[in-house]
This record gives C-alpha cells, structure tokens and sequence, in this order.
C-alpha cells in the first residue's frame, strides 16, 4: 500500500488539509509554508487537496474560460475547474508544470505535477497556492489584497497603492516603531468574522520577502499618494470600492464567484474604514496615521 503523508497547513484560518505520497521535503514547500504549518484552532473553512504525481506534463480539460496571459490559464467542464499553470513557457497548456482541478466550492481540490530536476519544488508553494487560498477565501466572506500590511499594537493596517506608491517604504518606516509587527510586504487577506474584520499574513511576500503567519483585527485600510506633504483624508465605501477591486485577487473567470466577491469586498467596507494618505516618505506619517485609528 502507498504511504500517504497528512501535511495540514493553515494559511488565513483555512484548513488547507494535504495529502501526498511524497514527503514535505520532498515537494520542497518547507521553505515558504513551513511557518503556516499545523492546524488553525477554529477553522473557518477546510479544502482537501490531494498531490499526485505525473510522468507527462499535465493537460486540463474542458473549454479555456480565462487567459490572463501570465503564468496560467483557466479551463472549465461540467465538473470542475482546471488551472494549467506554467513558469516561463507563457502558460501554454500542453507544457503546464502543473494542473489545479477544484470543484464549484473549491474544497476538493487535486495538484498533478511533473518532477523535473534535483532542485524541483512544488507550485504548491507559489502559483498553486496562492490560487487556491485567494479563491477558497471567497467562500468563508474573505478577499486577498495585493498591500502590505502590520500589526501596530494590536491594530492592523493595511496599505495598498499603485506600484511605487510607497507600501514597501511605510512598511520599512513602521518597522522601526516600537511592537510594531510586518505582517506581509505583498499579499494580505482579510475577512469579517464574528469578532470583526481580521487581516492576516499570507506565504507571499513579494520582493521584500516578509510573509509572517499572523493575524489582527483591521483597524483601517491606507490607500498611499506619492506627494511632496503629509495629509490623511477619509475615502467613502463607494469611492474604496472602486480603487480596492482593482487590487483584490479576484475570480474574472467566474461570474458567480465575481458576484460572492464583490459582496465579501462590500462588506469589508462597510466594518473598515478606509484612508487616502497622501505623504512624503518620513517618520511624520506614522503618527498623522495613528490619528485617525
């Protein structure tokens, strides 16, 4: 009988519960998700995801419904959902690294990939599961955002922007602020809970590579300004709903999953304040944003 490996990881208060013939070390996800491992206290969702192994490049089934033109392409079948996902062969499907089927709920998922190479790791580790975590979110009244985000004394911030607005360079100045905690330079999920919003670190950290299993309640969003002075003014749900789509992970493959989106983008609103600070990158902004938390 195969030996099969139980590796569960918890990554935003999901259950990601992995099985695999094959071992930890062995997948090389140690590295990037060896800190999300183990099982949250109180679960807000579980997926099952299956790894298997293939000789052959994996190839999906069903009609192509999504062609971002980056690193994978969506497919769909009466049953599921097929991700072909590809570094550095610009996604074509019949040399996909790997494949991703999810079924409608995106609990009951299966990995295929070819190993290749002594210094093969998992897409499980990037694409793969980034998929998974920003679409399984979905389902439990969550998004992820691309921002950085900290805990500055029990308050979470989350700082979004244009690339070059400047969300490296707030997370380097609050660094220095006394228990000030980088949660993620790159990659944040959120969601309302009973308790409240909730932001949390994510595996993905982007260049900066800060990517801390953590969470905190969300005191407010920051949508940062390049500007030569120092000024912080409320945005309205409506005017944050449009800049915050835009820098949301969301399903443009699914129409049904767009309108579950939206509606997990509008209640984030409606219990977090949102913020537009326009600022020069110096200490003074730490405390014009702590006087609005």
């Amino acid at each position: 009988m195969e030996k099969v490996n139980k590796i569960p990881i918890n990554i935003a208060d999901i259950l990601l519960d992995l099985t695999s013939p094959i071992t930890v070390d062995e997948l090389g996800i140690r590295g990037r998700l060896g800190p999300f491992f183990g099982v949250p206290e109180t679960p807000l969702s579980a997926v099952k995801l299956c790894w298997e192994e293939s000789k052959s490049a994996p190839e999906p089934a069903g009609e192509l419904i999504y062609d971002p033109g980056s690193i994978w392409k969506m497919y769909r079948d009466e049953s599921y959902y097929y991700a072909a996902i590809a570094y550095g062969s610009e996604g074509r499907a019949n040399e996909a690294e790997c494949l991703l089927r999810a079924n409608p709920d995106w609990d009951d998922l299966k990995l295929t990939e070819k190993r290749a190479g002594a210094m093969w790791q998992s897409r499980l580790s990037i694409g793969a599961g980034e998929l998974i975590i920003r679409t399984a979110i979905l389902f439990s009244g969550g998004l992820v955002f691309h921002a950085s985000g900290l805990d500055d004394n029990g308050r979470g911030i989350l700082f979004s922007g244009h690339a070059g607005a400047g969300k490296s360079t707030q997370a380097e100045l609050w660094s220095k602020e006394p228990d000030v905690i980088a949660m993620n330079d790159d990659r944040i999920a959120v969601r309302v809970e009973q308790r409240g919003a909730i932001s949390y670190g994510t595996p993905w950290g982007g260049t900066a590579d800060i990517a801390r299993n953590h969470s905190v309640p969300l005191s407010a969003i920051i949508i940062i300004e390049q500007a030569a002075y120092n000024q912080i003014e409320e945005v309205s749900p409506m005017a944050a709903a449009a800049i915050l789509s835009a820098r949301a992970f969301l399903p443009y493959w699914d129409a049904s999953l767009m309108a579950r989106a939206m509606e997990n983008l509008d209640t984030i609103l409606k219990n977090v304040p949102v913020y537009r600070l326009y600022c020069r990158p110096e200490k003074e902004v730490v405390s014009l944003v702590r006087s609005v938390l």
